[in-house]
Order: structure tokens, then C-alpha cells, then sequence
């Protein structure tokens, strides 16, 4: 990736990476005003296949610059192809800028469940790429998902397993349960799952036990919804800062134990 001063007029927004449902103009106009009094807003993120440079992340900053009548934007630029560029702009903006609406979730995940490769995916992988609950792309999936699902390794590799919450139609033929490729996370998987649904089940009888108007309830579950996202994000973000932790810590120590012994033939010369 590299920070480059970029033409307004370079940059392609017509890829499919809006993953917004709308932009919003009172948002554009704003940081257009803070734009013309010299502040300097983050780094939009394009990627570019060669040919074209695709916005990937910014797109109210975009407009904003455009609005405030500058030719260029400041941007991070990372070799990539278009589906690299909209796959990342699904998880755009869930942890800054304009916080995502629930339309801007729902459309996200719609974009993965209506592409011929992405449908395939996981309700969990899907949720873990678009930054959402496992419960959204659930319902909005419905009845017609694949009962083959495929999801990313930790090494990148794509593996496949048997739908933990998939509905079989009735059918004459025997169904075999086992699972299609056998791998040690697919076990961790469906107790991660099985987890979210217990804790989705206690977040319902929570609202229904709550007085309130049904508006109100409705607001409450999208809250509880929103804060179990953040604190999964939050306990992803968490393992990562520990496996960072463990790699420096067994890195430094191979580092200790080199100086030791070029010390060690020091003294001995």
C-alpha cells in the first residue's frame, strides 16, 4: 500500500464498492465546510488493477472534496482487483466515519449473497467480512441457503462444511450428516454459532420482558443487536493484539537467547 496525492477525476466510484445504501448530502456538506477551513480528513483507500483506480473507502470524504472544489485527494493506494476492492468496502466504515445504518448493513450483506462465489460463504464468514451479526445474514438469507457453505481458513484458504442452521426440504433420498471436508475448525465454528444463538434467544425474551411501546422495543433490540456486534469485533480485535503479543514475545526471546550466545563466544575469543 502506498500514499499517494491522487486526481479527483482518477478516481472510479462506478465499480459497485458503494457499499452504502445512500450518501448522505448533509454529511457531505459538513466536512465540505471543514475541508475549506484547512482541516485534513484521513486518507480515502483505492485500489487500483492496473488500469483503473476504484474508491474503496471515503466515498462522503470523496464528496466532500469535490463539493469543496479540490482537483486532488489524499489517498492509500493498494494493488488490487475490482471484486478486492468492493469485497473490502463491505466492512468499510464499521469502526469510523459515518456510522453505518441498518440499511447500509443489510446491503452489504445482500451483496455477498446475491454474488455467485460469495453466496457459498458462511453465514459467520459472511457476518465476519461484513462486520455484522451472525442473526442478519441469517434472516435475510432465508430458507434458500446452500446446504454447502464454504469459509476462509486462518491461512486463506477456502474450506467447505454442512450448514450448522441449514433447513433441509423434505426429500425421499437418505441425508447424510457428516461433513463434506473434515477440518479442526469446523467444530469451533458451530460452537460459536450455537453460542450467538443462545445469546440471541436471551436478547428476545429481554425485549419481550421490557415495558415499552413496540417502537421502542424495536429500537432496543437493534441497540442489543449493535453492541453484541461491537463487542465482537472487539474480542476479534483482542486475539489479534494477543497472537501479535505472543509472536513478539517468543521473537524477542530467540533474540535473547543470539545475544547470549554471541556474548558467550565473545568472552571465549
Amino acid at each position: 500500500m502506498e500514499r499517494k496525492l491522487l486526481g479527483i477525476d482518477v478516481i472510479r466510484i462506478d465499480g459497485g464498492t458503494q457499499s452504502r445504501e445512500k450518501i448522505d448530502e448533509a454529511v457531505v456538506a459538513d466536512y465540505a465546510d471543514l475541508i475549506e477551513d484547512g482541516v485534513v480528513f484521513p486518507a480515502v483507500r483505492v485500489y487500483f488493477d492496473g488500469i483503473s483506480h476504484y474508491l474503496a473507502d471515503g466515498f462522503h470524504r470523496y464528496h466532500a472534496h469535490r463539493k469543496a472544489g479540490k482537483g486532488s485527494i489524499e489517498a492509500d493506494v493498494v494493488n488490487g482487483t475490482l471484486r478486492e476492492a468492493i469485497l473490502y468496502s463491505l466492512s468499510a466504515n464499521h469502526s469510523h466515519g459515518l456510522r453505518r445504518s441498518s440499511a447500509d448493513k443489510r446491503k452489504a450483506v445482500m451483496t455477498m449473497l446475491e454474488d455467485f462465489e460469495w453466496q457459498e460463504y458462511s453465514n459467520a464468514e459472511i457476518a465476519r467480512v461484513c462486520h455484522v451479526s451472525v442473526s442478519l445474514v441469517s434472516r435475510l438469507r432465508g430458507d434458500d441457503a446452500p446446504e454447502i457453505r464454504k469459509f476462509k481458513m486462518a491461512d486463506g484458504t477456502i474450506a467447505e462444511k454442512r450448514a450448522a442452521n441449514f433447513k433441509k426440504k423434505p426429500e425421499t433420498e437418505p441425508v447424510v450428516e457428516e461433513p463434506v471436508t473434515d477440518n479442526g475448525n469446523e467444530h469451533d465454528e458451530m460452537v460459536a454459532e450455537l453460542v450467538a444463538e443462545n445469546e440471541r434467544v436471551n436478547d428476545r425474551l429481554a425485549v419481550a420482558a421490557m415495558e415499552g411501546t413496540a417502537e421502542e422495543k424495536a429500537m432496543a433490540a437493534d441497540t442489543i443487536e449493535s453492541l453484541r456486534e461491537e463487542v465482537r469485533i472487539l474480542k476479534i480485535e483482542l486475539a489479534a493484539v494477543k497472537q501479535s503479543r505472543d509472536q513478539y514475545q517468543s521473537e524477542n526471546g530467540q533474540l535473547k537467547k543470539q545475544c547470549a550466545m554471541y556474548e558467550r563466544k565473545m568472552k571465549a575469543k
